[in-house]
């Protein structure tokens, strides 16, 4: 067996396997630790905060432009599961004041340990073909789908994060982006805050002539009163409408993954036959809206599992006479403290569905 075929096989029967085992058991996890994930989290930001806002005080860093969580790749071999996070002004890279701390996500990076050492086992039966070098190779290549988990549980967890005073407290830039992703390489905002106030009908022209081509995607649209919105086929992922005036308005088969909607109003909307993987309704009001044929549908493809991870969030929110007929994919969605008084819902979910008995009294169970 020649070097190529030996690594073929070599992945196909032992690393894959593998991986895929470490990925269900790291996910189970995920889900289980969630809230002590979150609190562990949202401490190493509390800690960056009070450093910015200590080093601001002391005139040594800008307002701030830009936070940065990276994965150190080069670092991982040696078990080093520390992410950079990193402060920098609106200049980004060209910022020299350093303003850095390290987030500690050995909780997800740990399974890439056992696995090393059990390929390191594995391999041997190849006969010196498949080297620790190569084993290495593929344990860095997959980085990315524990870097994953990561991203997800910093999506969950940064809207209570910008609400902690340590993080009002410090100077902002006119716009503030919160990124993660390999360091110094590509990356994707976690939450966007724009000091400069938003006009309600220039982001309503941009959402209604937003094309496939043009899409209107990872958006700060807080605070804004957009009522009666009509919307179709849109693609709106990730934008955050938390805290807006969307009475009354029609999202009809739009794209909304990882969009966040806290102590929004929709109330008498409509999100029929969208795809609201991820999204986020904590504390909003939709009463009366209509999610009839919507998705939450979890991305799976060779271990990638975002979006997905995130589940549906309604904790807090009004869902009095709201309409979830049909909707599917929806076994990962939370409702703690939220009000389902006459809400419609598939009977499917009672099984899988986390609800308190007064949620369940008050639901019309539908089949």
């Amino acid at each position: 067996m020649d070097k190529q075929a030996a690594l073929h096989h070599f992945k196909e029967h032992y690393f894959t396997p593998l991986l895929d085992i470490q990925l269900d058991l790291l996910e189970a996890m995920f889900h289980r630790y969630q809230a002590q994930l979150i609190f562990d989290f949202k401490e190493s930001f509390r800690n960056l905060c009070i450093h910015i806002l200590s080093m601001q005080q002391q005139g040594q860093k800008e307002p701030i432009g830009y936070i940065h969580y990276s994965f150190l790749r080069t670092q991982m071999l040696e078990q080093s599961y520390l992410y950079m996070i990193e402060a920098y002004s609106a200049e980004w890279y060209e910022d020299d004041s350093d303003c850095k701390l390290t987030y500690d996500a050995s909780w997800a990076y740990g399974p890439m340990s056992t696995m090393l050492e059990t390929l390191e086992q594995e391999r041997k039966i190849y006969m010196g073909t498949i080297t620790s070098v190569d084993v290495e190779r593929l344990i860095l290549e997959s980085a990315p789908l524990f870097h994953q988990f990561v991203s997800s549980l910093l999506r969950l967890g940064m809207a209570e994060a910008v609400q902690m005073p340590e993080y009002l407290a410090i100077q902002k830039a006119e716009r503030l982006a919160i990124r993660t992703g390999e360091y110094r390489d590509i990356s994707e905002n976690l939450y966007v805050e724009d000091q400069e106030v938003l006009l309600a009908d220039h982001v309503r022209e941009h959402l209604i002539h937003s094309s496939e081509e043009e899409p209107y995607v990872y958006e700060n649209l807080k605070q804004l009163s957009l009522p009666h919105l009509q919307l179709m086929q849109k693609d709106l992922r990730y934008n955050d409408f938390s805290h807006s005036d969307l009475r009354e308005s029609q999202f009809h088969t739009c794209i909304l993954i990882g969009s966040s909607w806290q102590r929004a109003n929709l109330e008498g909307g409509s999100l029929q036959g969208c795809l609201l993987t991820d999204a986020d309704f904590r504390y909003s009001n939709l009463e009366g809206v209509h999610f009839r044929g919507a998705s939450g549908q979890p991305y799976r493809e060779h271990g990638v599992r975002v979006p997905g991870l995130c589940g549906l969030h309604f904790e807090h929110a009004i869902l009095d006479g709201a309409d979830f007929t049909d909707v599917y994919s929806f076994e990962h969605a939370y409702f703690e403290g939220a009000s389902m008084q006459g809400t419609l819902v598939p009977r499917k979910y009672q099984q899988h569905w986390k609800l308190s008995e007064a949620q369940r009294q008050s639901i019309v169970w539908t089949e």
